[in-house]
């Protein structure tokens, strides 16, 4: 059966789905169950907490039934006891009905509202009881509790049936708390019947009159109710599975009631054979709480096991939701992330794929293949499908390529026999001596196209060497030597193009050497006359400039020498201070320790003077007792009691002149404490002049060896100055002595001059009129555009060596000459520097 034939995706959603939903719905069924279980342990708990509250209730009520009734007869006031009891009484059915209102029960509020009504009908019973209790002890009667203790006893059966609404649900919620159940109402049942025989026995002990027939019957179903009880607890306790700790309880229970009854039936047999009651009101009630904690032990014990089994029951079905809900989470979130794997790794790759595909069907293979998210079988398949695209595409393009170059042949044979044809021509021109032709290759490609660019550049370096070369030639000719062949050759034209320069370079060198230096000396002979006239002016000047700086540097010495000697002293003289501010912090220190001495000393007198307080209180005590021992004595003792007068006065005064002493040497702490401070404040500020004091003799010190430094600096000086002088005196009859050598040299240079200013070399220092010849020299045409490329490209080219002196050449021509202004101003500048 095929199933989504056309969708791969639908078909893995189905799978899915059928791998998840059963296991989510089975997960979810199991969380309701354990829902269910939960909410009905919660409801067994709170069925056994209202039927554990419903019986302690009643319990109360009864005991304080009888209570009651006691201080009715034996107590002087029972309103406090009754008081108590109806408040008693109140929180214990109101603790019973909020229990019993919180279970789910159908008829709970119907119990409620009944019990709450029994109990409104007996609280109005209380006035009477509260009447009675108001009379005298003798003139009470039990006949006057008989409503409120009736109205008790329908609180009871209400809250009895109550309890047994609750029982029931119990008992048919879990067979393990039925048994419980049954051990709960035995006991209680032992309970009420024993209560019984203590309330119908109650008058008969009273009265101490025999019982009649209707007592007798009474106490008979009583009696019998309670032994049915016990042996049903006894057989109850027998079953296997019960706790140890419940039969324990039971058999406790079964004794204690068994000896209350036996010694009922011997207080029966004794009423009526005295006048004295046989047993008293508030010993009977005594007698019957007797076995009552023994059965509520028992009972008791019941309610904890049954709280025991729902608290487990309850978290069993806690710990089964949480189970089942952590699983039904788990399969939850599996199922999400496998549908996002098989999502994201299946079928989105293969929606992709499919798209992909069917853009190739189409013919469209520039849309790259998706590359899916892992090397699985869809990856690979992926990888396969992009290879394929990419080499249908390359198939794609070569054959656009073929179909082009089948039609740019045709085209490209015809402009290929054109070439040859311009080629050949230009040939031919170049043998007859014409080297202007060029061909135009357009969009020829090969090595056709080589060939022609090669032939262009022939023709274009020949034309332009020769052209080049005749131009040098014919200004060389014409006495022009500043021309030159700059563009750079190879080969024999290489070697033509040196030649040529080295020929204008050695004439020109030669004429611009001579001009150069003629001019140069000329130039420096006038510097010199002139320099020297301007040194012997100032260095007479200088000289009498030196003689004021020596004058000055001697006074300025004598100067420095003064103020170093007082440095000197004032050094001495801070030391001096220094020393004294250290005999004065030495003195401090040691009126510091003075008066710390001083503070212990008085602090060891306030501690003599505490020690003569003391022993004058003692005194004074000592006398006191000598007093009293005296008055006991009489007369014998009146001596005694004259000397324990007087010694106690001595003490009175010995205390109080301790205490004014005490007081004067307080007094004198504190001034000592106040001097020691000062003292101390006085060493502080000592050290710190000390201190201070010490870097101001460190200061002075330093500017002493400083100024002794500058005299001496100063006083090398003045000699330098006195030297200089010397030196000044002697360049000044040199500088006058140069002036005149340099007038005669200036005679000779002009000479030399006129023999080399008719030759031109670009670095002449004055205009040179131009020859005939040089008026017609040649001006060769100007090179064309392809041939300025050709050279510059670098085919044809000479070594950079050759380049680069040209070019130095040329700059070397561009440079103007040198100026005598300039020349006289560097000249000064060297001697105001000197």
């Amino acid at each position: 059966m095929n199933l989504f034939p056309a969708s791969i995706r639908n078909y893995l959603v189905a799978t899915m789905a059928c791998l998840c939903v059963p296991g989510l719905g089975a997960l979810a069924f199991l969380a309701e169950q354990a829902v269910e279980d939960v909410l009905t342990s919660r409801r067994l708990v709170e069925l056994v907490a209202a039927d554990e509250a419903l019986l302690v209730a009643g319990n109360t009520i009864r005991s304080n039934r009888g209570q009651a009734q006691t201080a009715i007869q034996v107590a002087d006031d029972p309103a406090p006891t009754l008081r108590k009891i109806e408040q008693a009484n109140r929180d214990e059915l109101g603790r019973a009905m909020a229990r019993l209102r919180s279970t789910d029960l159908a008829e709970r509020n119907a119990l409620a509202d009944a019990i709450d009504q029994k109990e409104k009908a007996t609280a109005s019973k209380l006035p009477e009881m509260y009447a009675e209790a108001g009379k005298p002890k003798a003139q009470r009667s039990l006949a006057a509790t008989m409503p409120w203790y009736n109205g008790i006893g329908e609180i009871e059966t209400v809250m009895t049936a109550a309890a047994d609404a609750t029982s029931t649900a119990v008992r048919l919620s879990d067979p393990a708390l039925a048994d419980l159940q049954n051990f709960k109402a035995a006991g209680w049942r032992v309970r009420s019947s024993y209560g019984t025989q203590c309330s119908v026995l109650r008058p008969v002990f009273g009265s101490n009159k025999p019982m009649d027939a209707a007592q007798l019957r009474r106490l008979g179903e009583m009696r019998g109710a309670s032994d049915a009880g016990v042996a049903q607890l006894t057989q109850l306790a027998a079953r296997p599975g019960v706790s140890p700790e419940l039969v324990r309880k039971v058999g406790a229970m079964n004794t204690e009631v068994t000896a209350a009854n036996r010694l009922m039936d011997e207080q029966i047999g004794r009423v009526g054979q005295g006048s004295s009651p046989v047993v008293g009101a508030e010993e009977w009630t005594k007698q019957c709480n007797g076995p009552f904690n023994a059965i509520l032990a028992a009972v008791g014990q019941s309610f904890d096991e049954m709280e025991n089994v729902t608290q487990a029951t309850l978290a069993r079905a806690w710990t089964r939701l949480a189970i089942t809900g952590a699983l039904f989470l788990a399969l939850l979130a599996i199922c999400v992330l496998s549908w996002r794997g098989v999502q994201r790794r299946i079928a989105r790759p293969l929606v992709s794929l499919q798209t992909a595909l069917a853009g190739m069907q189409a013919g469209d293979f520039a849309q790259k293949i998706p590359t899916p998210p892992c090397p699985d079988e869809i990856g690979t398949l992926s990888g396969a499908l992009e290879e394929y695209r990419q080499n249908a595409l390359a198939l794609e393009t070569n054959r656009r390529d073929r179909e082009v170059a089948m039609l740019a042949d045709a085209e490209q044979a015809a402009k290929v026999r054109a070439l040859v044809g311009e080629v050949a021509g230009i040939v031919a021109a170049a043998r007859a001596g014409d080297f202007s032709g060029r061909a135009e290759a357009g969009d020829v490609e090969g090595p056709l196209r080589e060939l022609v660019e090669g032939v262009n550049e022939i023709n274009a370096v020949v034309d332009a060497a020769t052209t080049e070369f005749a131009g040098a030639m014919q200004s060389l000719a014409g006495g022009d030597l500043t021309h030159r062949v700059t563009t750079g050759y190879r080969g024999r034209f290489a070697a033509l193009q040196e030649a040529i320069n080295q020929t204008a370079e050695r004439l020109s060198t030669t004429l611009r050497t001579i001009q150069a230096n003629a001019s140069d000396v000329g130039l420096s002979a006038r510097e010199i006359s002139t320099g020297a006239d301007d040194l012997s002016k100032r260095t007479e000047e200088q000289a009498s400039s030196l003689e004021e700086s020596a004058a000055t540097t001697e006074e300025l010495a004598a100067s420095v020498k003064a103020s170093a000697q007082a440095a000197q002293q004032a050094v001495r003289q801070a030391g001096q201070a220094m020393q004294v501010a250290q005999d004065g912090g030495a003195i401090a220190s040691e009126a510091v320790s003075a008066m710390v001495r001083i503070e212990q000393a008085t602090k060891k007198i306030s501690d003599i003077i505490r020690v003569i307080d003391d022993i004058a209180f003692q005194t004074n005590l000592l006398a006191l007792n000598a007093a009293v021992e005296a008055a006991r004595a009489g007369d014998a003792g009146k001596g005694f009691a004259v000397v324990a007068s007087e010694v106690r006065t001595l003490a009175q005064r010995s205390s109080e002149a301790a205490k004014d002493i005490s007081s004067l040497i307080s007094s004198s702490n504190n001034e000592v404490e106040t001097g020691v401070k000062l003292v101390r404040q006085a060493g502080d500020a000592l050290t710190r002049i000390v201190e201070a004091s010490s870097g101001v003799q460190t200061t002075i010190s330093e500017v002493a060896t400083a100024s002794t430094e500058q005299a001496n600096g100063i006083e090398e000086m003045s000699q330098t100055v006195a030297h200089m002088d010397e030196m000044t005196q002697a360049n000044a009859a040199l500088a006058e002595q140069s002036a005149a050598s340099a007038n005669a040299l200036a005679g000779k240079i002009a000479e030399l001059n006129a023999l080399v200013a008719t030759f031109r070399t670009g670095d002449e220092l004055a205009p040179v009129a131009r020859s005939p010849v040089a008026a017609t020299a040649y001006a060769p045409p100007p090179l064309r555009t392809s041939d300025l490329a050709a050279i510059a490209s670098g085919r044809g080219a000479e070594p950079e060596r050759l380049r680069k002196l040209a070019a130095a050449l040329v700059e070397q021509q561009k440079t103007p000459p040198r100026q005598a202004p300039a020349r006289k101003r560097a000249n000064d500048a060297g001697w105001e520097e000197f």
